[in-house]
């Protein structure tokens, strides 16, 4: 049979599969079967994947032009209107954003740095590295989500400045910026220290909220009391790597403290609940999931361990990733359940598109199987809508009542372009132009692309968000260009939930920097030697005199360093690309 009719034939019998699974819970080895029957390989011609390339690339200049002319300087283009949107104080659904005298840090163009580097525009991204040293400055009186700003505005920075710095990532010297200095980890570290306002040591959860200009002495007007499990457990590969890089510890050690707080809350199945008080510390939510107010959490705690080698990150993923198995999975779906009480709500499993960048961490973390069917299963609602409705009630087939939406979102592209790299099984390479195909059809505007309001009736709204650009075209464009560097070198990076480069480099696989010697602390203030102490876990409130907290801080200076050298020695030899499975895996 013509390869067009084998590859009709395989998606009819997925499309079964993933009937089955949604309406029996077949287990994912049943489905999985069952869409691979037909086991010819669907091919996709060089010239047919070539032109996909040019669609897709032409897709990303379309909306980042329309940005460009439109709304740049400002955060995020309307693309129905034509207008803008200052989305930062926006972002985390603040109950009072802070709009006034606020007019944009170019959020989008951030975001979508390393996207242009990519694509393999070298000189856009420079000009662009070039305008953002020149003419950004955090110095603003606004109060914006911690979680929100790390991803999208510190990854964006610390991915762009290894980019443009020439030496740090393999395979991309060609975008290397003449000239560049090492601006941009200058605004990422100002960015940090302002963002570090949100963190009261290794005794609190750090605030949702921070407000830029002054943090300590100005609480976030709308500051809320609740945070999820993914806003303290989403932090640290970009605070990590800011250490890494600046030599300042700070950063890393107040997100290791958040994981390490958030953890140790976890209930006895190792199962984390989605909300927490952060003035008690005790969960509101406790409903666990691999869906949103969770999910970034897992992502982080895997690679996070890869790019720093700590025993202790693998630790929690795999504790974490082994009860998700236990009590979340139903067939090739995902349900919830209470964190304290273990089992899955079986009476209803509700798909959560946040849920679909499941597939592509099991891929990183070999487990290729239950990836390949989850997908299965995740992709057959958007053959269904044509799209991926935010919410979805598997048992019913119902969409819900009012999250139907779908925001451009990036999790499904990227689980199918983890899969085909894992596998060569170019039937991804067609998934992929059907999402491609799906998206001009149905959200392009003349100024860019929007999102959908609603799946039932495809009416859009006007919101291009910076994420669109930053992943959702990122990995559609990785999937059909094998030249680029991040193909090329794939074994080199991993990708942030944002989907910033990070490489897994020798310089970040390790213990950090070491904790000063006595001779740096006779030069730290009152203020240094309260963290550094805090970083130890040691009280420091019965310390009335200086000389009092600079012995303590002695004390926390040898603590952390026998924890440094515990961590060398347990830490593997193994070079850390040498951990990401990006090869085809026999089953």
């Amino acid at each position: 049979l013509p390869s067009r009719r084998l590859c009709t034939a395989r998606c009819a019998l997925s499309r079964l599969a993933a009937l089955l699974g949604m309406r029996f819970r077949a287990g994912p080895v049943l489905v999985l079967t069952l869409s691979l029957f037909v086991r010819e390989i669907c091919t996709m011609a060089p010239a047919e994947r070539e032109q996909m390339r040019l669609t897709v690339e032409e897709m990303f200049y379309h909306a980042f032009d329309g940005y460009m002319e439109r709304a740049f300087p400002h955060d995020e283009l309307r693309p129905i209107s034509g207008g803008y949107t200052d989305a930062l104080v926006e972002l985390g659904a603040p109950a009072q954003p802070t709009r006034r005298g606020y007019s944009g840090v170019a959020l989008t163009l951030i975001d979508s740095l390393d996207t242009l580097a990519v694509i393999g525009n070298a000189s856009e991204f420079a000009r662009g590295v070039r305008w953002v040293s020149e003419n950004v400055d955090f110095d603003i009186d606004i109060d914006v989500s911690v979680f929100e700003t790390t991803i999208r505005l510190l990854g964006g920075l610390l991915s762009a400045h290894m980019l443009a710095n020439g030496t740090m990532v393999d395979g991309a010297s060609h975008v290397r910026v003449a000239g560049y200095g090492g601006e941009l980890l200058v605004l990422a570290r100002d960015l940090g220290e302002r963002l570090l306002g949100a963190f009261d040591g290794c005794e609190a959860l750090p605030r949702a909220f921070v407000n830029l200009r002054d943090a300590k002495a100005k609480q976030a007007s709308h500051q809320r009391l609740e945070q999820c499990s993914a806003g303290v457990g989403t932090l640290l590969l970009e605070f990590g790597v800011l250490s890494r890089l600046t030599g300042d510890p700070s950063f890393e050690h107040a997100a290791l403290c958040a994981l390490r707080l958030l953890w140790s809350k976890r209930s006895k199945f190792d199962l984390l609940g989605n909300t927490l008080d952060v003035r008690t510390g005790h969960w509101r939510n406790p409903t666990a999931t691999i869906g949103a107010g969770v999910d970034s959490f897992y992502e982080y705690s895997l690679k996070a361990y890869l790019v720093f080698g700590k025993p202790e990150l693998y630790a929690m993923w795999n504790a974490s990733a082994s009860a998700v198995e236990q009590h979340l999975r139903v067939g090739p779906w995902y349900g919830e359940a209470d964190m304290h009480k273990g089992h899955r709500r079986a009476e209803r499993v509700e798909f959560d598109a946040l849920q679909a960048f499941w597939p592509a961490l099991q891929v990183l973390a070999g487990e290729l199987r239950p990836a390949a069917a989850t997908f299965e299963a995740f992709h057959s609602l958007w053959r269904k809508f044509n799209a991926l409705p935010e919410r979805f009630d598997v048992d019913r087939g119902k969409l819900h009542d009012t999250l139907a939406y779908y925001p451009l979102r990036p999790e499904l592209a990227e689980s199918c372009y983890a899969l085909y790299h894992a596998t060569r099984d170019a039937r991804y390479l067609q998934i992929g132009a059907e999402m491609v195909t799906s998206l001009n059809s149905a959200a392009r505007t003349f100024f860019g692309f929007a999102a959908i309001k609603s799946v039932r009736s495809m009416a859009l709204e006007d919101q291009m968000p910076s994420f669109f650009l930053a992943e959702t075209l990122k990995y559609l464009y990785l999937l059909f260009d094998e030249a680029s560097f991040a193909n090329t070198h794939a074994e080199s990076y991993v990708f942030t939930t944002e989907g910033h480069l990070i490489p897994l480099s020798t310089a970040f696989h390790g213990p950090g920097p070491a904790p000063p010697t006595d001779e740096q602390l006779s030069a730290y203030g009152v203020l240094q030697l309260r963290e550094l102490i805090a970083r130890a876990s040691l009280p420091h409130g019965d310390c009335i005199e200086k000389g009092q907290l600079r012995e303590r801080a002695r004390l926390a200076a040898r603590r952390l360093e026998a924890e440094r050298r515990s961590e060398v020695e347990a830490r593997q030899a193994q070079d850390p690309r040498k951990l990401v499975c990006r090869t085809p895996a026999s089953s």
